[in-house]
C-alpha cells in the first residue's frame, strides 16, 4: 500500500529523504523507492498496514547540506485510513443503570471497533423469551437507542447486534437495564373484623426496586416473604382496646421514597348484635302479622262472637 510521497525541489546538492512512523525512523517496517536528479528528489513510502495503524502518523524528513552545516526539514504528519471489520462490540447504559429511576431519559450506546462502523440493531427480551425489535427507535448508524421517561416495565435485558456489510459478519452484546422506582402498596388486610384479645394476622403487600423495607406502627411478630420486586409482611398481634381504636399503619420505604397505609380493625360483636336486633324485629313483625291474619279470619267465619251473648230460646 502506498502511504505517501515526499518531494524535495530545487536542492543542491541533492538532499536525502527519510521516513518516520509515529516519530520513529523507518528501517525495516517500510520500503522506500527513490528517484533523484540534480534539483529534485522524490521518495514514495510503501507499507503493509493493519488495524493497529489506524491512528499512526507518518512524515518525511529532507536532509540537505549547506557549506559548513547540515540541515533537516520535516513534512506535516499524515494518517492513513484503514478499513477493517469489527472484532468486538460493547453495550453501555447511560447514565449508569444503578442510577436510573422512573421518569428518566436513558441512552443505550452500542460501540464496535470496525471501520467503517457496522449497522446496529437493538432488541429487548420479552417475558416469553422472544426478542422485541427496537431498531426503529434507534439510530442505526450511530448505535444509540434513546428511551424516554422509563418506568418499571422498561427494566429488562437489551441486546445490540452489529452487521458488517462487507463480510456480513454479526456480533452482539447484551446489558441489563434496571429501573429504580418508589414503593407501591398493592394490598392490605383492611377492614379486618376481629374480637377483643384475639390473635390475628395483619398483611401488607408492596412492590418496589430496590427492595423495600416494611415497618409497622404496632408491636408484634413480623414475617416477610420476598419474590422479585414483591414483598409481603405478615404481623401477628393480639387485639387490644387500643388496637381496635387506632388500627395499625403499614409503612413501606426504599431509597427513592416511602408510602404508608392504614389498616382498620372492627369489633365483630358490633355487627353481630345489630344483626340479632334486626332479626328480632323482623320476627316480631311477622308474628304480629300472622296473629292479626288469624283473628281476622276467625271473625269472618263467625267463630268469634261480637258484642254481648244472645238470648236463650224459650
Amino acid at each position: 500500500l502506498q502511504i505517501a510521497q515526499c518531494v524535495s525541489r530545487n536542492g543542491l546538492p541533492a538532499p536525502s529523504i527519510t521516513w518516520h512512523k509515529d516519530g520513529k525512523e523507518l528501517e525495516e517496517s517500510g520500503e522506500t523507492r527513490e528517484s533523484s536528479g540534480l534539483y529534485t528528489v522524490t521518495s514514495t513510502l510503501f507499507a503493509h498496514v493493519t488495524r493497529e495503524d489506524r491512528e499512526t502518523l507518518y512524515h518525511c524528513t529532507v536532509h540537505f547540506r549547506l557549506p559548513g552545516q547540515r540541515r533537516a526539514v520535516e513534512s506535516e504528519r499524515v494518517n492513513v485510513t484503514v478499513f477493517y471489520p469489527a472484532e468486538h462490540v460493547n453495550l453501555r447504559v447511560m447514565p449508569s443503570s444503578a442510577l436510573v429511576k422512573e421518569g428518566d431519559d436513558v441512552k443505550l450506546v452500542c460501540e464496535a471497533d470496525g471501520n467503517p462502523a457496522p449497522v446496529f440493531s437493538f432488541y429487548k427480551r420479552e417475558l416469553d423469551d422472544n426478542w422485541q425489535d427496537l431498531s426503529s427507535l434507534a439510530d442505526a448508524t450511530s448505535g444509540v437507542l434513546n428511551l424516554h421517561h422509563v418506568n418499571k416495565s422498561s427494566s429488562g435485558l437489551y441486546k445490540c447486534q452489529t452487521l458488517d456489510l462487507d463480510d456480513m459478519r454479526q456480533l452482539e452484546k447484551d446489558v441489563e437495564l434496571v429501573v429504580n422506582w418508589k414503593p407501591r402498596i398493592v394490598a392490605v388486610s383492611s377492614p379486618l373484623y376481629v374480637r377483643q384479645d384475639e390473635v390475628v394476622n395483619l398483611t401488607c403487600k408492596a412492590i418496589a426496586f430496590p427492595r423495600p423495607s416494611v415497618r409497622w406502627s404496632v408491636n408484634g411478630t413480623a414475617h416477610e416473604y420476598v419474590e422479585d420486586q414483591h414483598v409481603a409482611s405478615n404481623l401477628t398481634v393480639r387485639v387490644s382496646h387500643e388496637l381496635l381504636r387506632a388500627g395499625a399503619m403499614c409503612r413501606v420505604s426504599n431509597t427513592l421514597g416511602d408510602i404508608e397505609e392504614h389498616i382498620q380493625l372492627l369489633d365483630q360483636k358490633t355487627p353481630e348484635s345489630k344483626g340479632v336486633i334486626i332479626v328480632a324485629i323482623i320476627v316480631c313483625i311477622l308474628v304480629v302479622a300472622v296473629l292479626g291474619s288469624v283473628i281476622y279470619f276467625l271473625h269472618k267465619k263467625g267463630k268469634i262472637p261480637c258484642g254481648r251473648a244472645g238470648k236463650q230460646d224459650m
